[in-house]
């Protein structure tokens, strides 16, 4: 049996499908029941985009629902129909998704990705597209972004059934609606001790959806850009990917799915009807408590650390005009400027709430793909689990998923990703890929388990403590690789003062029979001259080989995990 949410999910959006129907003009009521379908395209939608039923008869209610069924199993078929084609190899499928992110890239900006340093020359070529090439640019980004629309058409839900299939520690990122610095920088570090991490494609909402950007080719170039940084990991064509980009449907599901609405709204409820005096059961009502009762409501949301501003940090509290001052300043730029007007407009009550419901939105659709991916969550940036601390509290789940992840391992995981590790990610993603094709990262896993055993063992894992724990292991294994180099030197050094010896002696004998002829007699031969190059060319060969051998020895070591970490640790 469904349980009520369920059944009321099902029923909103067999509703709100066939009112869209009718709003499109793809769903006609006999004219017996004309009076129906008016009555239903007369129905207002709610704050969350579902149809109010107020008012509406039970008639009008049921025949509604008989037609929304209808399109709902038609729909299905269609789906059915999509995912029963053969789809091509995953590696296959990511590598060209890849190659169409590039050419895209390179339609932008006029360059490779390869051949562009920074964000900064990112926005000077488009500038300069834009003034002195604008059609060439227009028919270039036009045609590349149909491609991608196409590749997304035959491929995107396949892609997300292929992101369920994977074994192992499989993370899936989230809690942001784009991929910049600090997820990169994220995947970088947790590429050294996960298997696999699912990342929701960061160029289908900003094709699929109207985001309301400002200047939204340059924020469009900006996510290929850094998400192109990856194309090491997925052209190293690893037996388990390191990394599965797909597509993730948020703004499609949030504009037309009734459990998604339902969701959100019942998550908002859970987590800000509790600072409000009274009953809260919607967001229109959140919304209206947020406006006439806007004292009482900014009193108790700024001490509950529920509105932490774009680049704010959580723990800091702001007062209200100062949190919504930032909260403006922050989208500058980011959003387009008829909604930036808009929301300047908007008194603080409502817009720091819409600043709260824009920070779970990403969260829930964290939530929701971990539960379908059967992955763990796994955040970049501290303001991230903040929210995502308080989301599971309120919903009452636990931070990890038990099926795919460990206590241990999460709290490792979090660990790594503290500033003070942070030089983790100065490895290059090509040294990356090469360490994990080795299954070096589940070495280090495996090591770092052991210096955080004592602490998982002890009861429930304070993350000061782990963090310090991964240090003291990180600083434990760079020094054993340290050491290890010492004893390569150690070990080739007699050999080399030999070889060196041994060719000085004869070099020394050479010489005395050339510079003073007359011992020749007592050393019994003659030496010619050219023997000086050949005694000493025989020292230097073997003193080349030596050092050769030492050489082959050291790159081999620092080739691996440790040497990695070595190298990327700053000397301290």
């Amino acid at each position: 049996m469904n349980s009520p949410d369920d059944y009321d999910s099902a029923t909103a959006q067999r509703l709100l499908s066939a009112w869209k129907a009718m709003r499109e003009g793809k769903l006609r009521f006999p004219p017996s029941l004309k009076h129906h379908g008016d009555e239903l395209l007369a129905a207002p939608l709610t704050a969350i985009g579902l149809v109010d039923t107020k008012g509406m008869s039970k008639e009008t209610l049921l025949i509604a629902k008989s037609f929304g069924t209808a399109l709902s199993i038609q729909r299905e078929q269609t789906l059915k129909e999509k995912t029963a084609a053969p789809s091509p190899a995953m590696n296959d499928v990511q590598v060209k998704l890849f190659a169409l992110f590039s050419s895209l890239f390179s339609a932008l900006t006029g360059r490779a990705v390869d051949l562009v340093q920074d964000k900064d020359e990112i926005k000077e070529r488009m500038l300069w597209r834009f003034k002195h090439q604008p059609d060439v640019l227009a028919n270039a980004v036009n045609q590349a972004a149909e491609e991608l629309g196409k590749f997304y058409n035959n491929h995107s839900t396949n892609m997300f059934q292929q992101a369920k299939n994977f074994g192992g520690m499989r993370l899936v990122t989230g809690g942001q609606r784009v991929f910049g610095s600090s997820a990169l920088n994220g995947v970088r570090i947790t590429g050294l001790y996960a298997d696999t991490q699912l990342i929701p494609d960061p160029i289908y909402p900003l094709l699929s959806s109207d985001l309301h950007l400002n200047a939204a080719p340059l924020q469009l170039a900006i996510q290929l850009f850094d998400i192109l940084q990856l194309r090491p990991l997925v052209d190293a064509d690893l037996q388990v990917p390191a990394v599965f980009v797909f597509p993730s449907f948020e703004g499609p599901l949030e504009q037309n799915d009734a459990h998604t609405k339902l969701g959100l709204e019942r998550l908002a409820i859970r987590l800000i009807a509790p600072i409000c005096h009274g009953q809260i059961q919607s967001l229109e009502e959140l919304f209206d408590y947020s406006s006439k009762q806007e004292t009482a409501f900014l009193d108790a949301l700024m001490p509950s650390g529920l509105f932490v501003p774009p680049g704010g940090t959580p723990g800091i509290q702001l007062s209200a005009s100062d949190a919504a001052s930032q909260y403006l300043k922050e989208l500058e730029g980011v959003r387009s400027a008829t909604l930036l007007d808009q929301m300047k407009r908007t008194p603080i009550g409502p817009l720091l709430l819409n600043g709260v419901l824009e920070r779970l939105r990403p969260h829930y659709h964290l939530f929701e793909n971990a539960g379908e991916l059967g992955a763990q969550p796994l955040l970049s940036q501290p303001v991230h689990w903040h929210y995502f601390e308080k989301i599971a509290q309120a919903n009452a789940r636990e931070l990890r998923s038990q099926n795919v992840i460990s206590d241990q391992a999460l709290q490792t995981l979090r660990a790594v990703q503290d500033d003070s590790l942070s030089w983790l990610a100065n490895i290059p993603l090509t040294t990356l890929a090469q360490l994990i094709s080795n299954n070096e990262h589940r070495w280090l896993r495996e090591e770092l388990n052991k210096y955080t055993s004592q602490l998982a063992s002890a009861g429930p894992i304070d993350t000061n403590d782990m963090i310090k724990e991964v240090s003291h292991g990180l600083a434990s294994l760079v020094q054993r690789q340290r050491k290890s180099l010492k004893n390569i030197e150690a070990k080739y050094a007699p050999k080399k003062a030999a070889v060196v010896a041994g060719g000085i002696v004869g070099a020394g004998l050479v010489a005395s029979a050339v510079m003073l002829p007359f011992l020749s007699p007592f050393l019994a031969v003659g030496v010619p001259a050219v023997a000086l190059t050949g005694v000493a060319g025989g020292a230097l060969f073997g003193f080349g080989k030596e050092k050769i051998g030492e050489a082959v020895e050291k790159r081999h070591a620092g080739q691996s995990m440790l040497g990695v970490l070595a190298t990327a640790r700053p000397h301290q």
